[in-house]
């Protein structure tokens, strides 16, 4: 997404170059987009017979729409803190912008578990973007090592998607018709990502009542892409399955809570207008926006510098 894990790199006091930083943007957002635009296209086309695809179409287009223009403004504010205007490392990574960025990784996240229900080709869709996430990898480790993406966000939602086709074939029709069976489902995976929120660092809960795991689980890429990160990893998109799992989930169990509930149905049926629009044109934006704000924030910087 294009958007940096709070204990990347900077913290360890490598700085990344200005070229580096917008060839990243560019990337990321550019493989982003392939799996949203995707995503969510495979399903509509399926759906589009049904009456209420337009209007949960909508829905996903508005929210994804906000989280696009949440991003662009986080893109700025990181663009601008290597240029030196302004923002600082230190604001960057203030509570404030983490607090941000975690919002956009958790609004993308829980629109994938929302849009679940809304296809059929599980197996294909899961391991497509689980693909797109090894590609991604590859390339990073590759040609841009510094910035390597490991376990980033779509390889998260890859493996989210095969993780709960099995769930979903089982009991997916009998939370559908229970709206108390959903709440529940949502509400306990929502403790859960609470719960689980810094399993990367070590232990389970929030201090003084957190549960500190042994250390003996943290070690070797496999406990690192479930969750128990090891020590010297490094990835500038990090996202395990645990605890961002559960923030799927509660995507998954808030579309069966809105499908079992008249009241939700309606809620649901409208779209903000321009911002719904700027959701379905997802793809200019996501390739164009990086090279816009870097060219826009290079010239002013320039013209700063000027004695």
């Amino acid at each position: 997404m294009g958007l940096q894990h709070p204990d990347h790199q900077f913290k360890s006091g490598c700085r990344l170059s200005k070229s580096d930083v917008v060839v990243y943007a560019m990337m990321s957002d550019f493989f982003f987009f392939l799996f949203l635009r995707g995503f969510a296209r495979d399903r509509i086309v399926r759906m589009k017979k049904t009456e209420n695809t337009k209007k949960r179409y909508d829905l996903i287009d508005t929210l994804r729409g906000l989280e696009i223009i949440s991003m662009i403004a986080f893109h700025t504010c990181w663009l601008m803190c290597h240029f030196g205007m302004c923002i600082t490392q230190e604001t960057l990574y203030s509570t404030s912008f983490t607090v941000w960025e975690r919002s956009i990784c958790i609004g993308f996240i829980m629109i994938a578990g929302f849009s679940f229900s809304l296809g059929r080709r599980h197996l294909k869709s899961g391991l497509i973007v689980f693909g797109w996430g090894i590609v991604i990898t590859a390339v990073t480790c590759i040609f841009l090592p510094e910035i390597r993406i490991v376990f980033g966000v779509l390889t998260l939602i890859g493996s989210a998607i095969l993780l709960t086709i099995l769930p979903d074939r089982e009991f997916g029709e009998r939370i559908k018709g229970s709206r108390q069976i959903s709440i529940t489902g949502f509400v306990i995976s929502l403790i859960l990502f609470i719960l689980t929120y810094n399993i990367n660092i070590g232990y389970l809960g929030f201090k003084p009542f957190d549960i500190v795991l042994p250390k003996s689980l943290y070690s070797g890429y496999l406990m690192t892409y479930i969750g128990f990160m090891e020590p010297g990893f490094i990835s500038t998109d990090y996202f395990s399955i645990l605890p961002w799992i559960f923030v799927y989930l509660c995507g998954y169990f808030l579309h069966k809570i809105t499908t079992g509930s008249e009241s939700a149905k309606r809620l649901i049926s409208h779209g903000l207008p321009g911002i719904k629009t700027l959701g379905r044109h997802s793809l200019p934006i996501y390739l164009i926006h990086p090279i816009v704000i870097y060219a826009l924030l290079y010239f002013i910087s320039g013209m700063l510098q000027k004695p």
